[in-house]
């Protein structure tokens, strides 16, 4: 029985989450929307208008489960340093 348990394999979650910046085109305001969704998909979840865009900033993975959890925070600021994009 022993040897059955060792062949499985260890089970690990992961995801990846994304800082999202929604552009609206004609007032040039922007709102920042973190997510696991990845600016393609981003869209076809949620409404966006014909006048904004959906643009990457920045993307971190997260080392857990993704079930009844709030996204993990991007570990590049709790260490203070800026998003990739900014840096």
């Amino acid at each position: 029985m022993l040897s059955f348990l060792l062949m499985i394999p260890l089970v690990f979650a992961e995801y990846r989450v994304f800082e999202l910046v929604i552009r609206n085109t004609e007032t040039q305001t922007e709102k920042i929307q973190i997510s696991t969704l990845d600016p393609l998909q981003y869209p076809d979840y949620y409404p966006v208008s014909a006048k904004e865009v959906v643009l990457y900033r920045d993307t971190w993975m997260c080392y857990d489960s993704t079930s009844f959890k709030k996204i993990c925070p991007n570990p590049r600021l709790e260490q203070g340093r800026a998003p990739a994009s900014q840096q």
